[in-house]
């Protein structure tokens, strides 16, 4: 069976500025500092295996934000 590989991301310049904003932040929830950190890691072409083995999550969690973070993207450039 062929391995899938991960979705890509292409972050415009405001959005990974956005996003290391918020990491950087410390009144950030961890949450969202977490799941900011899964889109920046994926942008760079990190897969699942590589984000969750270096964050400690799960692959599903890594599927999770990746797919939504394409999904919400997907919307706004309509």
């Amino acid at each position: 069976m062929p391995r899938l590989t991960a979705a890509p991301i292409t972050l415009t310049a405001s959005e990974q500025a956005e996003l290391e904003t918020l990491v950087s932040r410390p009144s950030t929830a961890q949450q969202l500092t977490r799941r900011a950190q899964i889109i920046l890691r994926a942008s760079r072409g990190e897969g699942h295996g590589q984000i969750l083995q270096e964050m400690g999550i799960s692959k599903d969690m890594s599927r999770l934000w990746r797919t939504r973070w394409i999904e919400v993207s997907a919307r706004g450039s309509r």
